[in-house]
C-alpha cells in the first residue's frame, strides 16, 4: 500500500479516458446486461470497430466503482486499486509457502515482497 498510496490524489490519465470516462456501461441507468456484449470501452463486440477486448467483469468492478465513489471520482478508483493489490499480495506469501514448500517461507516473503513493489504493476494500481 506504502509504495501506491501517493496515486490517491491522482487524477484518470491516458485510456481513462475511454475506457471509465466515456464508457456507458459505468453509468447505472445502462442495463448490466450490457456488460456482457460489450467490449472494454463500451462498444458492442458485434460492431466492425470494436477492439474484441472482453473484460465484463473488469468493467463490473469500474461500475461498482461508480456507484461507491458516487460517479467519477478518481479517488474511489485508486483505492479499491490499491486495496485489491494488498490483497494479492497478501495472499501470494501463502501460495507462494504451497509452491516452493514449508522449508523455504523466506524464499516466499521475498517473493512476494518483490512482487507487491515490482513497478511493472504501476499501470494497473495507480
Amino acid at each position: 500500500m506504502v509504495c501506491f498510496g501517493n496515486s490517491l490524489d491522482g487524477h484518470f490519465v491516458f485510456d481513462d479516458a475511454e475506457a471509465i470516462i466515456n464508457n456507458d456501461d459505468l453509468l447505472p441507468e445502462t442495463p448490466i446486461w450490457n456488460l456482457l456484449h460489450n467490449d472494454f470501452w463500451g462498444t458492442p463486440l458485434s460492431h466492425n470497430g470494436s477492439h474484441r477486448s472482453y473484460r465484463p467483469i473488469t468493467i463490473l468492478s469500474f461500475r461498482f466503482n461508480y456507484w461507491l465513489a458516487s460517479g467519477l471520482n478518481p479517488h474511489g478508483f485508486h483505492l479499491t486499486n490499491i486495496l485489491l493489490h494488498s490483497i494479492t499480495c497478501a495472499l501470494a506469501v501463502p501460495v507462494l509457502n504451497l509452491l516452493y514448500g514449508e522449508e523455504k517461507k523466506q524464499l516466499s516473503f521475498l517473493t512476494g515482497m518483490l512482487f507487491a513493489v515490482h513497478p511493472i504493476h504501476t499501470e494497473a494500481v495507480s
